[in-house]
């Protein structure tokens, strides 16, 4: 069997920094390559060929960085080199000497916390076209949206206490305004355009609109952070995914109250608390569980995520047998 070699990158705008470790913690060699796809995938050729590998033989792990990630996500799968992204703050908590910050060291502690971990590993799957194309349409909505409501809310408050503004604002705003209004019906009809074209996906939204206070824009966001579902195992799997999982914090005899983890899906959190108070504003079971919690002495922002959480489930149950939420007895049930 092959000695099997761990390489951290601490990722930045304009480089990487590689720190190539074997199984014992010995360190192989260390590098500066440009964040650039190509120039990744010709060092990476060019490690295989010196070190007499194949691209099973090496295990990548970095950072999630966001954008700053993809050239590395595309080198690797053109190459089949497996790729682990872990959060930041994972790897932080889990390096024992923090003595000390740069580069080169951060990317040595990315890859002995491979080693440390290699039993967790989550490798990278990438994204159909379709779902890459509905993630980007996602943010790229997300962006000019809020550039309107920016605008929006400069013209009310002019309006109200400056009216000499309020005319500049109206006159300059109003045709941006109105051709942000034009993009996001373009983006609209292409995001039905991809749905119809992939009619498992459109289901699967069809199905979470079903649910009490979930949206389409939660349901996209559902299937593209999930890649249509296809990445989770359970519902208790997606809901810790999404932050919506209390954990215990207790020490001793010191019992505080739980907590949700920081290492979520922020986005996705968002979305469902926003699909929750619309929810517990509904006729609907979810908000008489949550008047009767809060009647018995619970926290409102306790119960709320609770909320969260059975949507989660919800949406999980209805995917897993294919069928909506069915209305009975004016409350809607799973």
């Amino acid at each position: 069997m092959k000695q099997k070699y761990f390489i951290g990158i601490d990722i930045s705008k304009q480089k990487l920094d590689l720190a190539v470790i074997l199984s014992d913690f010995t360190v192989v060699e260390e590098r500066i390559v440009p964040n650039q796809q190509a120039k990744i995938k010709s060092y990476l050729k060019g490690l295989i060929k010196r070190l007499d590998l194949e691209a099973g033989d090496l295990l990548i792990c970095v950072e999630h960085t966001g954008i700053y990630n993809c050239p590395v996500q595309k080198a690797c799968v053109e190459l089949k080199v497996d790729l682990w992204q872990e959060h930041a703050l994972k790897i932080k908590k889990a390096s024992a000497d923090l003595r000390g910050k740069s580069d080169r060291q951060d990317a040595v502690r990315i890859a002995e916390y491979a080693v440390r971990y290699q039993d967790r590993v989550n490798l990278f799957v990438p994204a159909s076209e379709s779902i890459e194309e509905l993630n980007n349409l996602s943010k790229t909505r997300e962006t000019i949206l809020a550039q309107k409501v920016a605008m929006n809310n400069q013209l009310n408050e002019a309006k109200t206490h400056n009216l000499e503004l309020y005319k500049v604002l109206v006159k300059m705003y109003k045709p941006v305004i109105k051709t942000i209004d034009a993009q996001l019906k373009k983006i609209a009809q292409r995001v039905n355009e991809l749905l119809e074209e992939n009619q498992d996906m459109k289901k699967n939204v069809e199905l979470i609109k079903t649910i009490p206070g979930v949206g389409e824009q939660t349901a996209i966001n559902m299937l593209i952070s999930t890649q249509n579902f296809t990445l989770f195992k359970s519902a208790k799997h997606l809901a810790c995914y999404a932050g919506v999982v209390p954990f215990l914090n207790e020490s001793g005899t010191i019992v505080k109250r739980a907590r949700v983890s920081k290492l979520a899906n922020q986005k996705l959190k968002m979305l469902l608390h926003l699909a929750a108070m619309a929810a517990i504003r509904t006729k609907s079971d979810l908000k008489t569980y949550y008047i009767r919690k809060v009647a018995e002495g619970k926290n409102k922002m306790s119960v709320l995520n609770a909320v969260r959480n059975k949507l989660v489930h919800r949406i999980w149950a209805v995917l897993q047998r294919q069928t909506p939420f069915v209305m009975e007895n004016n409350f809607l049930i799973n």
